[in-house]
């Protein structure tokens, strides 16, 4: 959307995260509110963690809000703040997508596994048959592994720089199916065929690669999540012969979704 085009009725549709000035989603949600005909605009707003609450409330006030779409660090904190949660949202306690009730209290949902594993499929990244390595049990970590469950894969590798917490989501997996296999560390990584960089390493140019894709075999494939520029993680994984994805194609396989959610479509 061009800003000359913005009126007093553009629906508004903030991206709230802290820091922000990493965030480009709006060069991929102003382009599919156009494509549908809509009058919406995102911006990014720069909200603290301390402050998140209280923007809501006032969030709430403003007229022509149509959503908001949460992301870093706030996923955990705003499901909290929601009356009513999606089954997603209730699976993994976060959540990245919000819209404003009648009665002014949110309803949330995390549309970030549905966006991974479209995108994994639509790039011939997800199978079913073999290991999924996530490296980083977060909020998109997390979401991405009871997305990846959800989709038939029952073999789950997890990472984390906190194994007792890696250890914990291995719990809730296996509580939500009992037939999911989970492995812990980065020493089963060789079985993998799709690794996911699920940290925030690779937003900054110099940061560390989240895992050595030298550890993979060959064949496998590597998902890094981060949207905001071109890792070095993907960089690495195709100078060695990876297949190689960034985090683009994920929030561009869950915005219409998400579209829908904010126009008032029943929880996915």
């Amino acid at each position: 959307m061009l800003t000359s085009a913005l009126s007093g009725a553009t629906r508004l549709v903030p991206v709230l995260g802290f820091p922000i000035e990493h965030v480009r989603a709006p060069r991929v949600y102003n382009p599919a509110f156009d494509a549908e005909g809509l009058d919406w605009c995102q911006v990014p707003m720069g909200v603290h963690p301390d402050d998140l609450a209280t923007t809501l409330s006032q969030l709430a006030k403003v007229s022509n809000l149509q959503g908001l779409n949460i992301t870093m660090p706030h996923k955990a904190s705003a499901y909290a703040l929601c009356t009513v949660a999606g089954p997603e949202a209730r699976r993994t306690r976060l959540v990245n997508t919000l819209r404003l009730q009648a009665d002014g209290t949110w309803a949330g949902e995390s549309f970030d596994g549905i966006g991974f594993v479209r995108a994994a499929r639509h790039h011939g990244m997800l199978h079913t048959d073999r290991p999924a390595l996530i490296v980083g049990v977060g909020g998109a970590g997390t979401a991405i592994a009871f997305a990846l469950l959800a989709a038939g894969v029952k073999d789950l590798i997890l990472v984390n720089r906190d194994p007792q917490r890696a250890e914990r989501l291995g719990q809730e997996l296996r509580a939500a199916d009992p037939l999911v296999r989970v492995h812990i560390g980065m020493a089963h990584a060789a079985s993998a065929a799709l690794a996911v960089n699920a940290t925030s390493l690779g937003l900054h140019p110099g940061e560390p690669l989240a895992f050595d894709p030298a550890l993979l075999s060959l064949g496998a494939a590597v998902f890094d999540i981060i949207a905001a520029r071109d890792t070095e993680l993907v960089a690495a994984a195709q100078a060695l012969g990876l297949s190689a994805l960034g985090g683009r194609p994920m929030i561009e396989h869950q915005v219409s979704a998400q579209i829908d959610f904010w126009r008032g479509a029943p929880f996915p």
